[in-house]
């Protein structure tokens, strides 16, 4: 771990210079980011390498904050962050503290993105399919730490992949765990389903039944539940606290944010402001139990809980978001709520969820579908989308799978701040929902 050796109560000794009212807190958040890529075809030059490293200094005195920035990991570079967070220079400053981090790996090596393409091809070949599918490929790892006059936390580390692949029928993207065969061929199946599907009408626009699959699950819940009850947008409509209690969805929804149950490489132990992560329930049994808060909300009442801060960048200041979402299961097989949704339709992926904050106005797209047939995914259908208000979509939940599943929700940019999301979750039935074609 490359900040595993900083000297960390010198540098809490140092921040504690600038954090000197009773309700002051400062932190020094180190941050070190590569990312590996692939170009489709495996183009000159071949692997092509990004990297940078670098930190910042916040200093929090009631509603108000100060952060300062710097893009390396010295001595020089927090010192100066220190002196400018603080707005003044410490009256009798302390020695520099030690900043030991680990060099980087001079020659780095992504053997799993040099293999995925002929694993993927190898998928589709046995298949009896045969067509180009070249994959961009990026494998990305991030290694964080905050130590602070507070709160401090060890070093966490992320490290997934991103798929991208276009075609001349459609595109297909994803955020994985690994590139191991299993990924491969469940990649392969996604690019058959769309192949398949590329000539085919839209469903007819009007209300029916619907199964999502575990990704579009995903996809849906991160959009109309997560984002939805992150602290920053309940304030849009009043305090969030208010939302304790409130009736949002159908009984058979119990959602959980769990950072530490994630996928191996994306498994956080403390959020990004040092706090520690926890298992918490947005939903029981549809009712909201506990919203998506960081620090600055969570001081604000008894009723919230910090450790879902979260920062795209250090440049950034954390805000409120998911991680990881789960769904609990049920006793119903996917064969049950098919049988239960005849002649609707089975939606197994989703590309892009979209949610008014302001209205509760939601849309769900997908980019293809299969009619539902004798309780069996049958005949393709091509685009479509389900829409409405998101409460009315989550109370028309009726039926969940048994069987979860990990499924990378994708890329998060709500306001502009890119992060990965991730979640852990079966089928789920909705009934009489508006679809779109």
């Amino acid at each position: 771990m490359p900040f595993s050796h900083l000297d960390s109560s010198g540098i809490a000794r140092t921040l504690s210079q600038i954090a000197d009212e009773v309700t002051d807190s400062a932190d020094a958040f180190f941050e070190r980011q590569e990312e590996i890529m692939l170009p489709a075809g495996g183009t000159a030059p071949g692997l092509r390498v990004w990297r940078e490293e670098g930190l910042a200094v916040r200093l929090g005195r009631g509603d108000q904050s100060w952060m300062a920035t710097r893009d390396e990991i010295s001595p020089e570079a927090f010192r100066d962050a220190v002196r400018r967070a603080g707005r003044a220079l410490p009256r009798a400053p302390y020695p520099d503290p030690r900043l030991d981090v680990l060099p980087w790996q001079k020659a780095p090596e992504a053997p799993d993105l040099l293999e995925f393409p002929s694993r993927l091809q190898g998928a589709l070949r046995s298949r009896g399919v045969h067509f180009t599918a070249e994959p961009t490929l990026r494998r990305h790892r991030r290694w964080v730490r905050l130590i602070g006059t507070r709160v401090s936390s060890g070093t966490e580390s992320e490290h997934f992949f991103s798929l991208e692949i276009h075609m001349p029928w459609g595109k297909f993207g994803a955020l994985l765990p690994s590139l191991d065969q299993p990924t491969a061929d469940r990649t392969a199946q996604s690019l058959i389903r769309l192949f398949q599907a590329r000539d085919c009408d839209p469903p007819p626009s009007r209300r029916q039944t619907c199964v999502l699959g575990a990704g579009a699950t995903a996809v849906f819940l991160h959009e109309a539940v997560a984002h939805a009850l992150e602290a920053d947008t309940l304030a849009l409509g009043g305090h969030p606290e208010a939302a304790i209690g409130v009736s949002m969805g159908s009984s058979h929804l119990n959602v959980f944010d769990d950072p530490g149950s994630g996928p191996r490489g994306v498994r956080r132990q403390a959020d990004d402001e040092g706090f520690p992560v926890s298992r918490r329930c947005l939903l029981r049994a549809g009712v909201v139990e506990q919203p998506i808060c960081d620090r600055a909300w969570a001081r604000r009442s008894d009723l919230l809980t910090a450790g879902a801060g979260r920062r795209g960048h250090r440049r950034s200041p954390p805000a409120p978001r998911s991680t990881h979402l789960a769904l609990a299961g049920s006793d119903s097989s996917l064969q049950d709520l098919l049988a239960g949704a005849e002649g609707g339709l089975y939606l197994p992926e989703a590309e892009r969820g979209l949610l008014d904050p302001l209205s509760g106005a939601f849309t769900l797209r997908f980019p293809y579908g299969r009619r539902i047939q004798h309780g069996v995914p049958g005949e393709p259908v091509g685009p479509c989308s389900i829409s409405g208000r998101v409460v009315d979509l989550l109370e028309r939940v009726n039926g969940v799978g048994r069987e979860v599943q990990a499924a990378g929700a994708g890329w998060c940019a709500k306001g502009g701040l890119k992060l990965p999301v991730w979640a852990t979750v079966p089928e789920i039935r909705l009934e009489n929902v508006e679809i779109r074609g």
